[in-house]
């Protein structure tokens, strides 16, 4: 469906079906603060009280907080274009 990290296919390899014409705009991004930020603030909320393992609670949240924006907004953007 795409032929660079976010950028949609003229038409589909499999029916030929012209995609091009489909734009998801701002609602992939959302969708993606939505989760991340979500998920991880909930996180963080669970596990800060009364924690004494703080380096650990950062080598976990830090790399989270950097890989799942980059990762989740091509699915986003694929199961947005599909819906569509």
């Amino acid at each position: 469906m795409f032929h660079a990290y976010l950028k949609v296919a003229e038409h589909c390899n499999l029916c030929g079906e012209q995609l091009d014409l489909r734009h998801a705009d701002d609602f992939p991004p959302y969708i993606t603060i939505l989760i991340v930020g979500h998920s991880l603030i909930s996180l963080m909320l669970h596990l800060w009280p009364g924690t004494s393992i703080l380096p650990y609670y950062l080598y976990t949240m830090v790399p989270l907080a950097v890989i799942l924006p980059i990762a989740l907004p091509p699915s986003i953007k694929c199961a947005i274009v599909g819906l569509q």
